[in-house]
């Protein structure tokens, strides 16, 4: 029987825990009667005893070394002064009168040890148990954790949940340790990550730092506070710094891992955008150049109606580069993040009348139709974002349907939201481009000849609705196997009683 046990034991007293003894005393109470109701039918004193005997050893059983003692000192006690002879007198002179109470002490002891030495079993098991159950669960949050925080966590909600520890993670980086994660540094907790990353495993007080090593090098440390002196068996922390490790290495190569995603998107964005920008910004460049040398070298030669046109031509050209610019930069502060994008409450009807207007007088002979619900519904949006992602809509409706064909644009309400649709009878989408179309700079791959946008219009609708809450969506075909619907849905704004 350990010391602790026996401290256990010890506890179990009547001042300090009252329902410890409630057993022993019922016991040993049944025992007197018995011994003395059944003496009569009983032949001598040694039967008497063996009462006791059964007594004393029940109540080792039950409750331990302790009041297995104090149950034998108090039945010899009572089996000198009732039962033995001469009755109700107290005698310790004979070695008969010795031999009851030297019996009944080691059946008490003998129990007691026992039941000690099995309620230690239990209580090992019991921490075992424990111990493995907070792995398995450390190990399960362990590998779903993404990051240095998550793992933090992780340990968080499952060790020092349990065992009471505390826990610190270190990280190894260009040779020197540092604290990872968002906890709280204590004092020493540095110094001894710093050794464990030199020694390996290193112990101070109520500390302990193991090193965390990954599947080729060091990753880190682990400093682990014990600080409710937990019994914990040694090898159990070492498999908790091994999970540790493990999950921190595995981190670290995912973050790697999207470092290197993301430079390459960067890279792949940076090669797009150049194209996108040498191909839409040369040719435009190239119109205006030619009709401006045109009109500087020939210009008393052309007649009025030519000069007209390559003038109306670099107005035309340079709209266009207004355009592509505005676009671009609208779509970076969009997807950028970093800028809030302030609303008012508009009508749709306006916007859209605006819009359509202004359009109408660029595209010469080209049919807008517009249809509305009602005249008076209304949104929080930006009126300069409003206007260009619509305005981009509809000119890519234009520049991919043909040109005796009438663009549709028609708003309405569903529920509470306001859904603004723009229908072309182009050639339509293919399924298989339809989840890209809102990408930035993307172009759908056709067979045909047909022209070719910026591939930002539809990136810029899409930025302004996830800007003002609202969604976007492309519906292809829809008229006959051919043409295109675009339909922006945004929250409507309801007006005050």
């Amino acid at each position: 029987m350990t010391k602790a046990s026996l401290r256990d034991d010890l506890r179990r007293s009547l001042i300090h825990q009252p329902g410890a003894w409630r057993a022993p005393v019922i016991i040993f109470l049944v025992t007197s009667v018995l011994a003395v109701v059944l003496q009569p039918m009983l032949e001598g004193e040694v039967s008497s005893g063996l009462i006791f005997v059964l007594g004393i050893t029940l109540v080792g059983a039950n409750a331990g070394l302790v009041p297995a003692v104090i149950s034998s000192v108090l039945a010899s006690a009572f089996f000198n002064f009732f039962l033995a002879d001469p009755v109700l007198t107290f005698r310790m002179s004979t070695g008969n009168d010795l031999a009851p109470p030297v019996i009944f002490t080691a059946c008490a002891i003998v129990s007691g040890l026992l039941a000690g030495r099995l309620r230690d079993r239990t209580f090992l098991l019991g921490q075992t148990n424990l111990q493995l159950e907070s792995l398995l669960e450390t190990s399960r949050m362990l590998q779903a954790a993404p990051d240095v925080t998550a793992i933090e966590k992780a340990l968080a909600r499952t060790v020092p949940g349990r065992l009471g520890f505390q826990l610190s993670v270190f990280g190894v980086q260009q040779g020197k340790v540092h604290r990872l994660g968002t906890g709280d540094d204590r004092d020493g907790d540095l110094d001894l990550a710093e050794r464990a990353v030199g020694e390996g495993i290193v112990r101070q007080g109520s500390r302990t730092a193991f090193r965390l090593d990954g599947s080729r090098t060091c990753v880190g440390a682990l400093v682990v506070d014990n600080v409710n002196s937990v019994r914990v068996d040694p090898a159990f922390l070492e498999a908790l710094a091994s999970l540790a490790g493990l999950a921190l290495e595995r981190a670290m190569f995912a973050s790697a891992v999207a470092e290197a995603e993301a430079n390459a998107r960067t890279e792949e964005l940076k090669s797009a955008l150049l194209s996108s920008v040498s191909h839409d910004l040369r040719t435009p460049l190239t119109a205006i150049s030619a009709s401006a040398s045109s009109l500087i070298e020939y210009g008393n030669q052309l007649d009025a109606i030519t000069s007209r046109h390559l003038l109306e031509g670099i107005v035309e050209e340079c709209d266009r580069l207004n355009r592509f610019t505005a676009n671009l930069l609208e779509l970076s502060r969009l997807q950028a993040g970093g800028t809030a994008v302030n609303g008012q409450v508009l009508s749709v009807n306006d916007v859209v009348r605006s819009v359509v207007q202004r359009l109408r007088s660029r595209v010469g002979d080209r049919e807008i139709r517009t249809s509305a619900f009602r005249s008076d519904i209304l949104v929080h949006a930006d009126t300069a974002l409003f206007e260009l992602a619509l305005t981009n809509v509809i000119q890519n409706a234009l520049l991919y349907s043909e040109a005796d064909t009438p663009v549709l644009v028609h708003c309405d309400c569903e529920r509470d939201d306001c859904v603004l649709t723009v229908t072309d009878q182009g050639r339509g989408i293919p399924q298989s481009e339809q989840a890209r179309v809102f990408e930035r700079f993307y172009r759908v791959k056709r067979t045909e000849a047909s022209p070719q946008g910026s591939g930002l219009g539809l990136a810029i609708a899409k930025g302004f609705v996830e800007a003002f809450h609202g969604s976007i969506e492309l519906i292809s075909p829809v008229i006959g196997g051919k043409g295109t619907t675009v339909a922006i849905r945004l929250p409507i704004v309801q007006e005050a009683a």
